[in-house]
């Protein structure tokens, strides 16, 4: 299957999916430049509940909307609080989130959508983006992946919605696995350890331990649970990239201890 690539446009940087956007979809992950916020947010810091000044943000999403002719009040947001509900949104929806936190879709962490000209948007500094897209429905999707939501199994959730709403067959639903904090990175407790060992039992592979610790690989773990739910292993991307041992590009909660800016995937029908 066709990769990910890095765009460089007006020194803003962000990965997308060429293939799908040459099927009319607008779909990005942005770095952390290129934008106007200040230390610790510099500098395009694209979360509205981190601190940041409210303009600088608002300026901040316009620039990177703007790369696909879209606008802020094109973008629809979640609360994200870390759960596993999934909600289906068009047109009544838009702007939800966008130009203030509080208006956000309250409880939810995905979106799925099939209506042209809005733009999916939820915020990173650590957790996995998981995009899906199913070209034969024109139906995308967004949803935001912690350790907590992998738990909670959000990506599965969100695919059983597009298949129950609007028809999708898992055969057909490409994904791309964004980036996120890595195995390399994301140590993890004893308590949490057997959580997973217990939810995911059938996964090799999803703990490594190292230096009398565990590490968990949250990507690889997407992965597993959604080719269990029928999605081919051809039809999944995933870019493998860590939030937390790359500084230069993406901000990090764990890295930075809380208080950092966010990235923000994107997700949108052109038509």
């Amino acid at each position: 299957m066709p990769d990910y690539k890095w765009i460089n446009t007006d020194n803003i940087h962000y990965i997308t999916v060429p293939h799908w956007a040459q099927e009319g979809v607008s779909v990005a992950f942005s770095a952390c430049l290129g934008g106007v916020s200040q230390l610790p947010y510099n500098t395009l810091n694209l979360g509205l509940h981190v601190g940041d000044n409210m303009d600088n943000v608002i300026e901040n999403r316009r620039r990177y909307l703007e790369l696909f002719s879209f606008t802020p009040e094109n973008m629809i947001c979640c609360e994200q609080v870390h759960g596993n509900l999934v909600a289906v949104v068009g047109k009544e929806e838009q702007g939800r989130g966008a130009l203030d936190y509080h208006t956000s879709l309250p409880g939810y962490d995905a979106m799925v959508c099939n209506t042209p000209g809005i733009m999916l948007t939820t915020f990173y500094a650590d957790c996995i983006p998981i995009y899906l897209f199913d070209p034969w429905q024109r139906v995308v999707a967004i949803a935001h992946s912690g350790w907590k939501g992998t738990m909670g199994r959000i990506a599965v959730q969100t695919l059983r919605v597009m298949q129950k709403e609007y028809g999708c067959s898992p055969e057909n639903i490409e994904v791309f696995i964004g980036p996120g904090i890595g195995v390399c990175c994301f140590q993890i407790g004893e308590e949490l350890v057997k959580q997973v060992k217990e939810e995911f039992s059938g996964f090799n592979g999803i703990l490594k331990y190292e230096s009398n610790e565990y590490a968990w690989d949250l990507q690889l773990t997407n992965r597993f649970m959604l080719q269990e739910d029928g999605i081919r292993s051809e039809n999944i991307i995933d870019c493998q990239l860590c939030t937390a041992c790359n500084p230069e590009i993406f901000f990090s909660y764990r890295r930075e201890q809380g208080k950092t800016g966010r990235m923000a995937a994107v997700i949108g029908l052109n038509y």
